[in-house]
C-alpha cells in the first residue's frame, strides 16, 4: 500500500480541525501510532500538511504523536503533496488552488468555489463516485456543498435518482455552517440577550438568538444561495432539466443540519430501507431526531445521517417525504473530503 503526502488547507478552522482528527483516528499511520480503528479507511499517510492564513501560520496541532507546525498558505510548497483538502473557503481556493494543481497536487476542495465549473467533477460520495474518472482534467475534484450531500444520500437510498421528476427541500441551517464567526456570533447574542442586554449583528443582517432568519433566493453564495444548491443537485445527478425548489432557514442552533425533504419520482416509491447502510442512513424509529440530541459529545462517534418520518404524502406512492438530521462538520464537512480520497486512491489512481 501506497503512503501519501497530504495537506489541510484551511487546518485550524472547523472542518479544518474535524479533518485533523478523523484522519488520525480512522487512516492507517506509517508509524507505530497505527491502532486498531486506523483500519476504517483503506490508505496511509505518509506526511501530514497543515496550512493556514498569516493570522493561524506557527500554531501547533498535535497528530500521530507529532507536533505540527501550521504553514503559511503563501508560503507553502505544494509539490511535497500528493494531495490537498481546501476548506478555507472559496477566496482561499481561487487564489491557491491552482498553483497547488501546477505543482503536481491534486485539489479535494469544499468551499463551493468549483461546484458548477463545467470542466471539474463534483461529487457527492457513494451517489455519483464514477465522475472521479475526470479527475484530470484539471487535478482537482469539488465536493457538494452540506446540504447537498446530505439530500442526495438520502434520495439516493431510497431511490433510482434517474427516476426523480421533482424536489423539494428545506434545509434549517446552523451557525456552524458559517463556521467559527457563526457560533461565536449566536453564542454572544444569546448570553447579551439572556442578561437583558441588546445585541450587535456583524456576520448576520438580523438577530440570530431565538430568532429565525430566511434565506434570500437572491443570495449569491456559493454553498447556501439557492442557484448554487440547484445547479450543484442537477450535475451530481447528471439531469439539468430536474424542477428543484429549495428553501433555506437559519435556525438558532450551533451544529447539525436539518431537512424536510419531497421527492416525486415516475414510479412508486417503495419504503424500502434496503439501502439504508450503504449510504451510511441510520433510521429512528419512533424518535424523531434533532440537531441538539442527535449531533453532541456523546454521538460524535456516530457518522451517519439521522433519518426519520418517512412517508408517502397522503397516499401518493410516487411522492414520498421525511426529514434528517446530520452533524455538518465531521459528516457533512470533514468525513465527505475523505471518503472522496479514498474512492479517488482505491479506485482511479
Amino acid at each position: 500500500m501506497s503512503a501519501w503526502n497530504i495537506a489541510i488547507v484551511g487546518a485550524t478552522g472547523q472542518v479544518g480541525s474535524a479533518l485533523v482528527e478523523l484522519l488520525q483516528e480512522h487512516c492507517v499511520q506509517t508509524d507505530e501510532a497505527q491502532t486498531d480503528s486506523a483500519q476504517k479507511h483503506n490508505f496511509q499517510i505518509e506526511n501530514l500538511y497543515l496550512v493556514g492564513s498569516d493570522n493561524s501560520a506557527g500554531e501547533i496541532v498535535r497528530f500521530a504523536g507529532k507536533n505540527l507546525t501550521v504553514i503559511d498558505s503563501a508560503q507553502m510548497d505544494w509539490s511535497q503533496c500528493h494531495f490537498a483538502f481546501f476548506v478555507a473557503g472559496a477566496k482561499t481556493s481561487e487564489k491557491y488552488a491552482q498553483i497547488a494543481t501546477d505543482s503536481g497536487c491534486v485539489v479535494i476542495d469544499a468551499s463551493g468555489y468549483f461546484a458548477t465549473q463545467d470542466h471539474i467533477p463534483l461529487i457527492v460520495p457513494k451517489v455519483n463516485n464514477n465522475v472521479l474518472t475526470e479527475y484530470r482534467n484539471d487535478n482537482i475534484v469539488a465536493v457538494a456543498s452540506a446540504t447537498v450531500c446530505q439530500l442526495l444520500r438520502c434520495v439516493a437510498s431510497l431511490t433510482d435518482t434517474e427516476l426523480l421528476t421533482n424536489l423539494h427541500a428545506t434545509s434549517f441551517i446552523p451557525a456552524s455552517l458559517y463556521g467559527k464567526p457563526g457560533v461565536d456570533e449566536l453564542a454572544g447574542q444569546s448570553a447579551r440577550l439572556l442578561n437583558g442586554m441588546p445585541v450587535d449583528n456583524e456576520l448576520f443582517d438580523k438577530q440570530l438568538a431565538f430568532n429565525l432568519l430566511p434565506i434570500s433566493h437572491e443570495l449569491d453564495d456559493v454553498a447556501l444561495g439557492e442557484k448554487s444548491q440547484i445547479n450543484q443537485i442537477r450535475k451530481v445527478l447528471n439531469n439539468y432539466d430536474l424542477p428543484i425548489s429549495i428553501e433555506s432557514v437559519v435556525v438558532p442552533v450551533f451544529y447539525g443540519l436539518a431537512q424536510a425533504i419531497n421527492v416525486s419520482s415516475s414510479l412508486p416509491i417503495e419504503l424500502d430501507m434496503a439501502r439504508f447502510g450503504e449510504y451510511d442512513v441510520e433510521v429512528q424509529e419512533g424518535n424523531l431526531p434533532t440537531p441538539v440530541t442527535e449531533v453532541s459529545a456523546e454521538f460524535e462517534s456516530q457518522l451517519t445521517i439521522k433519518f426519520a418520518n418517512l412517508r408517502h404524502s397522503y397516499g401518493n406512492y410516487e411522492q414520498i417525504q421525511f426529514w434528517s438530521v446530520a452533524d455538518n462538520v465531521r459528516y457533512l464537512g470533514a468525513l465527505m473530503l475523505i471518503e472522496t480520497l479514498e474512492i479517488l486512491i482505491n479506485d482511479y489512481l
